[in-house]
């Protein structure tokens, strides 16, 4: 925009632009278009630095309770994964969820943040390869003993980290170049003292999520050599309450 035209703009005409553009009301001319010119060129300068810098291609997964994560390049290039939420996401919330996966990545269990966009509500992040649930699936709905160990080592590194992720989901595990990460920090919370003693536990990604994940497994049907690795990270009490000791009996046998 020709900043300069705002000169030939009366004092009413420039009231009446502030006005639609949610701008405080200066009460002479030259307070009006500082105004106006000002936020023009941050405008543009979010224009450059945010719309313009990312460019969307296809839909990556399905869509989420909270939005939907695109394939974006920039013009270098360079790919990521865009995960956009609805526009009623508090950018509190956003920016906590952004913290707290960076808190991971730092340790090496989730994929490294890029940017974020507190106004068109978005996270950009590296762009992971495939989804583990589709490796089960063409394993014949085995989880191996590898990958196993893979997931025990990124609940171990989160705890570290002070995160608790909080959904075992199957969708929320990824791969890149043959390393698996854990993504969607949508319901993750800080490990404070607080949630501690409300979970009762220091550890809560082994001692909640080990469990949720084998549940899950289970209820998938999966073979009990899926989960056998996994399950020996259980309590006792774990083991007894959701009758997984009967299941180790069987792996034995």
């Amino acid at each position: 925009m020709d900043y300069s035209q705002l000169e030939n703009y009366t004092y009413i005409d420039l009231k009446n632009l502030a006005q639609k553009m949610d701008l405080p009301i200066k009460r002479n001319k030259v307070g009006l278009i500082e105004e106006i010119t000002n936020a023009f060129k941050e405008y543009e300068t979010y224009k450059r630095t945010k719309i313009d810098k990312y460019q969307r291609f296809e839909q990556l997964g399905d869509k989420g309770k909270e939005g939907t994560t695109f394939l974006v390049k920039t013009k270098d290039g360079c790919e990521y994964a865009m995960k956009t939420f609805r526009k009623q996401k508090s950018s509190s919330n956003l920016c906590k969820e952004a913290e707290l996966q960076k808190m991971a990545a730092d340790l090496g269990a989730s994929p490294n943040v890029i940017d974020i966009d507190t106004v068109s509500k978005y996270i950009v992040m590296e762009k992971m390869d495939k989804h583990l649930l589709e490796l089960i699936k063409e394993q014949e709905g085995i989880l191996s003993k590898q990958q196993q160990k893979q997931i025990i080592s990124i609940y171990k590194k989160l705890d570290k980290a002070g995160v608790f992720h909080g959904d075992a989901n199957l969708l929320n595990y990824m791969y890149k170049s043959n390393k698996l990460y854990i993504i969607d920090f949508g319901m993750a919370k800080e490990i404070t003292t607080a949630l501690v003693k409300k979970l009762g536990t220091e550890t809560p990604n082994m001692q909640i999520m080990t469990l949720g994940l084998a549940l899950k497994l289970r209820e998938m049907k999966c073979p009990h050599q899926s989960y056998e690795y996994i399950i020996n990270h259980l309590s006792h009490e774990q083991r007894l309450q959701f009758n997984f000791s009967v299941d180790l009996h069987k792996i034995k046998r």
